[in-house]
């Protein structure tokens, strides 16, 4: 169930009443999901998106769910530049006072229209999806030791298993689970948890923002899903959502360096009979 229904149910048990999370690309998808579902258990939210208009969704959402204005904010740029990355920070700590949760949801699939095995792809995915993510996790990390909390890396089920669709974005997907694995153990002794969350394909518009065809999305969702997804169907972006925010809640005290797959059992293999 969508966190905004759950929200309209009186379902809200506020575990994260005080925390401060900030999401990355959160102005739509995957990343909306997890911010309203960190709002409405009563974190502060940090929502950042390029879209005004995105944005200016989010904020509706967020009053609909009776969130305080107090207890979001909205920051626009883009990830991989520096001046982004120290607006997050600085504005976060203002206006909240501290970090506990960073969750690297920002990225891309390809360049725009071009072909996603591209080198223009490549460089595109490069700065976005791996160095982005490694250069503002080191700088929230040192706020991170001083709440003893936590990051969660938004990576995808191709990190795992082979393509030849879309080899830059599996191939840096993968480099962002060993990163995983690598800042987990170098904070283990200190208190700071990092761990990856791995979807297969989500009921987003993640791949048609990038020029894929519509029939193509649709067949993905329908034809292709049936015949390559153990459960016969495509994720819904909470079902992605709940397993990060449980992640980053003190429930997952004792998991780090782990990669965790939200796939219908892709990772698993492909039951003969489909």
């Amino acid at each position: 169930m969508p966190c905004f229904l759950m929200a309209k149910l009186n379902l809200n048990r506020a575990r994260f009443a005080g925390k401060t999370v900030i999401v990355t690309g959160s102005s739509s998808g995957i990343g909306r999901e997890i911010a309203l579902c960190f709002a409405k258990e009563g974190a502060n939210i940090v929502v950042h998106g390029q879209n005004d208009d995105k944005l200016k969704e989010v904020s509706k959402a967020m009053k609909e769910l009776e969130i305080p204005e107090k207890n979001y904010l909205l920051i626009k740029g883009a990830i991989q530049d520096d001046a982004t990355q120290e607006r997050i920070i600085n504005e976060t700590l203002k206006q909240f006072g501290r970090i506990n949760t960073l969750v690297n949801n920002a990225g891309i699939s390809q360049k725009s229209a071009a072909d996603p095995n591209s080198i223009e792809s490549l460089d595109a995915i490069y700065e976005i999806n791996l160095r982005a993510v490694y250069n503002l996790t080191s700088k929230v990390v040192p706020h991170l030791l001083k709440t003893k909390g936590n990051v969660v890396n938004i990576s995808s089920a191709g990190s795992q298993r082979g393509t030849d669709s879309f080899i830059p974005y599996a191939m840096l997907k993968a480099a962002l689970d060993h990163y995983t694995r690598d800042l987990a153990l170098k904070y283990a002794k200190e208190g700071v948890r990092v761990n990856a969350v791995n979807p297969g394909v989500v009921e987003t518009n993640f791949i048609g923002r990038h020029g894929i065809p519509t029939e193509v999305i649709d067949q993905m969702r329908t034809v292709w899903a049936k015949k390559t997804i153990p459960m016969q169907r495509v994720a819904q972006p909470v079902e992605v959502a709940n397993l990060v925010r449980f992640l980053a809640s003190d429930e997952a005290s004792y998991i780090t360096g782990t990669t965790m797959a939200v796939d219908g059992g892709i990772w698993a293999g492909i039951p003969s009979e489909l």
